[in-house]
């Protein structure tokens, strides 16, 4: 992983450049999002629960009743205790919980659920 990732934010120009900004979390999980929307046609929601905290960000929903949730962090962040703790448990009820801190990793970890959902 690049120790300083950046990204380019097409349209945002100062005398003739591009300017470049530090990727944020929500840079990835947008990017993530709109992959898995486009490329596959699956869902993602923004997932909440009422008076808990620490619940992954996205919900995503695939072909043939297949989900699994993604925790989107910024490059280099790792998800909480508390969260980690959340995802151990979703795992033990039968989910697929991830971590995602990469637009790269998480078009993988897209491919490769919609992969198995195709052979489900």
């Amino acid at each position: 992983m690049v120790d300083d990732p950046m990204l380019d934010l097409d349209g945002e120009k100062k005398a003739g450049k591009v300017e470049k900004r530090k990727l944020l979390e929500k840079d990835i999980e947008n990017a993530v999002c709109k992959y898995a929307r486009d490329r596959y046609g699956m869902k993602s929601e923004k997932f909440t629960s009422p008076g808990r905290r620490a619940v992954p960000d996205r919900l995503f929903s695939a072909k043939y009743g297949v989900a699994f949730f993604i925790e989107f962090k910024a490059p280099g962040k790792k998800a909480t205790e508390k969260q980690l703790r959340d995802h151990e448990e979703r795992r033990r009820m039968g989910f697929k919980v991830f971590v995602v801190d990469d637009i790269d990793r998480g078009k993988r970890i897209i491919d490769n659920m919609a992969a198995d959902a195709s052979a489900g």
